[in-house]
């Protein structure tokens, strides 16, 4: 099924268009974003369950710029998950940047709309769909046009984030829900073999 999800996903980001402009080498890389839930964020944690864990992201030496009134935060693979993967390229142009798009959640973007202040933290939850894998996390300002005038990441900072699903849970944990899954298609197949057998 997550499978599914990301050749769909991939099919709606190919004809999707953004409103936002801006390229990493001309959008000043000043801030500061660090991963982790306290110092040395070096440290690495304990791996993430997507859809049941937090990612604590902490930021600082961002400007107050004129015009600022929010950032954008993406989750962007580490650069040993895009090697021969071209569906994860790097590109200069912000948007367009397929490292950091995660498609299996339809999104570019991992949150939107955080109100801006020049340092902070804050604790942002795993998506149920995002794939098993290594992470760095940038976090952009924007205007209120959504053109990107900041930025920074976790790469040099902080120790990547590290990812699981359900997918990847014990063998004992899958098998119980393959039992589910497949009792729940005989539930539907015998109702509606009976449903029929009453019309006839």
């Amino acid at each position: 099924m997550p499978r599914c999800y990301t050749i769909l996903a991939l099919a709606a980001l190919a004809v999707t268009g953004a409103s936002a402009t801006g390229f990493y080498a001309t959008t000043p890389k000043t801030g500061v974003v660090a991963v982790g839930a306290s110092t040395p964020y070096l440290t690495c944690g304990p791996d993430l369950l997507a859809g049941a864990s937090k990612i604590k992201v902490h930021w600082s030496n961002f400007t107050a710029m004129t015009g600022v009134t929010s950032f954008s935060v993406k989750l962007c693979y580490t650069a040993d998950k895009i090697i021969e993967r071209p569906w994860r390229k790097f590109v200069g142009e912000i948007n367009k940047n397929k490292q950091c798009w995660q498609t299996a959640k339809l999104a570019k973007f991992l949150k939107q709309g955080i109100a801006f202040e020049s340092s902070g933290e804050l604790e942002i939850e795993v998506p149920m769909n995002t794939a098993a894998s290594t992470y760095t996390i940038q976090m952009l300002s924007q205007n209120a046009a959504g053109n990107y005038l900041e930025w920074g990441d976790s790469v040099k900072t902080s120790c990547k984030i590290t990812t699981t699903s359900y997918d990847n849970q014990p063998a004992s944990l899958q098998g119980v829900q393959a039992f589910f899954c497949v009792f729940s298609i005989l539930v539907l197949v015998v109702a509606y073999t009976y449903d029929r057998s009453k019309q006839a």
